[in-house]
């Protein structure tokens, strides 16, 4: 008889049943989840970016050299941002694949905000992540030519 027992009575274990229960399945949820996102990434880096079509690579292209000249005036700047967003979310042939969209949005927010001096800006890590993923979205269907970023 342990010494926390009180004589005629007996311990059931059910708490510590219930606490190693919950115990592992917090540790089988972590565990689970972090197999999926390691796959995910996995499967990710190896297949790259979405593909997008010849006509997108050109929208983007087209995108990217009217974002490289964004004005420093802040209602101008806004101006040509809400102009490309339009285009970005109205011209793109596959919606579901938005990909190069995103990397277009990406540097033109970048830009924007370098011009009239607000918002975030990127490390030169994640200029590059961009460059990379939006060249990966048109590979094989056009050599994208991205302008420059002063950091």
């Amino acid at each position: 008889m342990s010494t926390s027992q009180q004589p005629g009575r007996q311990d059931t274990g059910k708490p510590k049943k219930t606490v190693r229960l919950i115990a592992f399945t917090f540790i089988a949820i972590v565990v689970v989840g972090g197999v999926g996102l390691g796959v995910n990434y996995a499967w990710q880096s190896w297949r790259g970016p979405t593909q997008a079509s010849k006509a997108d690579c050109d929208l983007a292209q087209q995108l990217f050299d009217k974002a490289a000249q964004v004005p420093s005036d802040k209602e101008k700047a806004k101006a040509l941002e809400l102009e490309i967003r339009n285009i970005r979310y109205t011209k793109f042939e596959d919606p579901e694949n938005s990909g190069i969209s995103t990397e277009v949005g990406k540097y033109l927010s970048w830009k924007v905000h370098k011009a009239i001096q607000e918002g975030d800006l990127p490390t030169r890590e994640k200029y590059g992540e961009m460059v990379k993923n939006a060249k990966g979205h048109c590979r094989g269907e056009r050599d994208l030519v991205i302008p420059g970023y002063d950091f």
